[in-house]
């Protein structure tokens, strides 16, 4: 066996046999870790609570794992605050405050900022059994807060996506742009000209009408220079 490991409790054995024996689900909420009281804490089925706890609050997530689907991960959030010993073992209650899985951890110290070094820790624990579906896979969204690595990483990701607000006359956003084809239609409400592209639509546009065009405009132009002169304007 490894040298940490975790297992269901002899509470949670029990109360895993009933929900599956009589379509109920646990419904699991919050997960603690203890110092052991300074030793190694190895677990045991008889557990009902840790060694020494230390900490508790609200689990951040709660999800089968996606390459095997017996086995349940949890995941505590210690944020930067919070800490000042080390953490030996963990635990898995459920609503009712039972202790339905148990695990050792890697000596881990969780320092705080007073000590001069502090830093946010995930905990995660893995947790085989038999039926997930027996057991509540559900988060309070009012006890999850996200760590500074996955705001990080869900900017990031947004920010490379196209998942944004399309632009509005009053408003800033993606816009999709026109082609020849489009542009010249006129009949688009969701599309945008670059300068480039409306300069070329208004060429294209003219070269139609030919010298007809040109013949009008120049004069046009002459009428308006001979008004000028004979109203005494160069």
């Amino acid at each position: 066996m490894s040298q940490f490991f975790t297992l269901l409790t002899a509470t949670g054995q029990d109360q895993l046999t009933q929900a599956m024996g009589f379509g109920q689900q646990i419904e699991l909420t919050t997960m603690a870790v203890g110092d052991g009281n300074g030793q190694p804490a190895p677990p045991k089925e008889n557990q009902t609570t840790l060694v020494n706890e230390v900490y508790r609050a609200g689990l951040a997530s709660l999800a089968v794992d996606e390459q095997n689907p017996n086995w349940l991960v949890a995941e505590l959030v210690i944020p930067t605050q919070v800490g000042g010993w080390t953490i030996r073992e963990i635990g898995l209650f459920d609503i009712n405050g039972n202790l339905f899985a148990v695990g050792n951890f890697p000596e881990t110290y969780k320092p705080t900022l007073d000590a001069g070094s502090g830093r946010e820790i995930t905990v995660r624990m893995t947790i085989q059994v038999s039926d997930t579906a027996s057991v509540t896979l559900s988060v309070d969204q009012s006890v999850v807060f996200a760590t500074r690595t996955f705001v990080q990483s869900a900017l990031t990701s947004h920010a490379q996506s196209r998942d944004h607000p399309d632009a509005t006359t009053t408003a800033k956003g993606f816009v999709r742009l026109a082609n020849n084809q489009t542009g010249a239609a006129g009949e688009s409400t969701s599309h945008a000209l670059t300068p480039a592209s409306g300069k070329a639509l208004v060429e294209q546009q003219l070269s139609g009408y030919g010298n007809t065009v040109n013949e009008k405009l120049a004069t046009q132009a002459g009428a308006i220079r001979l008004r000028h002169y004979f109203m005494g304007q160069n």
